[in-house]
């Protein structure tokens, strides 16, 4: 039976429709609202962000075997950003380059950049961009 609420996924502003495909017995990750990402770790002073990261990162580690990533130290990584700056800008560069390969192993282009997460890191909003290209990967891979 067809479940409209499952096939159906609000990124941001548009509204992209998943095909029947779904029930696919293929991981694949959760459909989240890059904004509400965004509120959420606003909300909770960055603690759901850290616990995002980790699901992102897990999610992307079992969407795709090649991914090789450890979700809890790539968490860790950014956690201390604040006192040395160099492991938690890797590890945003790094997501990036996992969800560009997600993407690509998705059949779709790899759009996300490492380079434009760190950069947005700047500004509080890596969560909402990478989220936006991760909803990309379960909508192709649903």
């Amino acid at each position: 039976m067809f479940d409209e609420a499952r096939y159906t996924a609000v990124m941001g502003v548009g509204t992209y429709a998943l095909s029947p495909r779904a029930g696919l017995a293929t991981p694949s990750g959760e459909l989240r609202r890059p904004v509400a990402v965004w509120l959420l770790g606003v909300a909770t002073l960055g603690l759901y962000w850290l616990l995002w990261y980790y699901r992102a990162n897990q999610e992307l580690r079992d969407f795709d075997p090649e991914i090789k990533v450890r979700p809890a130290l790539a968490v860790l990584a950014v956690s201390v950003g604040a006192i040395v700056v160099i492991p938690a800008v890797a590890s945003l560069y790094n997501t990036g380059c996992r969800i560009a390969q997600a993407q690509r192993r998705a059949g779709l282009h790899g759009t996300a950049s490492g380079l434009t997460g760190v950069g947005l890191g700047l500004a509080g909003l890596t969560p909402c961009y990478y989220q936006a290209h991760l909803n990309q990967v379960w909508v192709a891979r649903n």
